[in-house]
């Protein structure tokens, strides 16, 4: 029988390494053959890319999900070789234009091209349009930065939080940029933003790689709220959807409850981080 495969956020137990992160044109080109036998590929379903990674020695080509643009849903993928050179890799993917829209040279985890930052007030730096496809705000400052690093995606991570929640001041930003350049231009606007960090990519996982502590979560399935035993040492709870979306991200379980109650009926991953580094995964079913 298959294995059940979810996409789970990247983890402490993957080391983080250089890899090629590729935005394809069509969904429907360039998607990775995945081989459940071994839950990892090579291959795609186009054969001009097959023999580019042949020459690279790619021996991992899946998909990174989660991103928060919706128009690159199930079009962003990574590539990982084997002593190769990954800013030639890069290159000759980029010249097969057909299929591939970008690729760049990024970290396993982590997207190139988006950010997560959190505002001091919500009445600044509110979006209110765009200007030749760069996102405006209500911010002289903020409005400069987009311009200079070509941001042209801004909106709330968590629109359906509770009124009054810090979590409505997190905003999901895209950039067509090196992100650690723009992460540190709005780091530096400290006046307006709080933070900027990097936005965690999903990954297909098995379903070993669940329970990992022995953390306990009841109810579950749940209707509003669950419990969670043993929550010594934990300091940030992720809830995903089963397509690996980012659903909420919080340090406090306050708001973790405050939240739940608005899911809609079906299945989550439950995230765990602790404070010795490690992370656990736990499924969660809303009634």
């Amino acid at each position: 029988m298959k294995k059940t495969i979810l996409f789970l956020l990247f983890s402490t137990f993957a080391m983080a390494q250089s890899t090629v992160e590729i935005r394809i044109v069509n969904a429907s080109f360039g998607q990775p053959l995945f081989n459940y036998t071994v839950n990892q590929t090579t291959e795609s379903n186009d054969a001009v890319l097959n023999a580019i990674f042949q020459t690279h020695h790619v021996y991992s080509y899946i998909p990174k999900g989660g991103h928060p643009y919706p128009n690159y849903a199930n079009k962003v993928m990574e590539a990982q070789c084997n002593n190769c050179n990954l800013n030639q890799l890069a290159l000759d993917l980029q010249s097969y234009s057909t299929v591939v829209a970008a690729a760049k040279v990024s970290t396993y985890g982590y997207f190139k091209d988006a950010l997560r930052l959190q505002l001091f007030n919500l009445n600044y730096g509110i979006p209110t349009g765009t200007n030749n496809n760069i996102i405006v705000t209500n911010d002289a400052g903020l409005n400069q930065i987009f311009q200079n690093y070509n941001v042209f995606y801004y909106t709330q991570s968590f629109p359906y939080a509770s009124i009054g929640s810090s979590l409505l001041r997190v905003f999901d930003v895209v950039c067509n940029c090196d992100n650690t350049l723009l992460k540190t231009a709005l780091d530096n606007y400290n006046t307006l933003v709080d933070h900027a960090e990097y936005i965690n990519a999903a990954y297909l996982l098995g379903n070993s790689q669940f329970d990992l502590s022995k953390t306990t979560i009841y109810p579950n399935p749940f209707e509003d709220t669950f419990n969670i035993n043993g929550t010594e040492g934990i300091i940030n709870y992720t809830v995903l959807d089963n397509t690996g979306k980012q659903i909420i991200n919080t340090k406090l379980k306050s708001e973790l409850d405050n939240f739940s109650p608005q899911l809609n009926s079906g299945l989550y991953i439950l995230k765990l981080q602790f404070e010795n580094g490690q992370n656990a995964n736990y499924k969660l079913v809303k009634k």
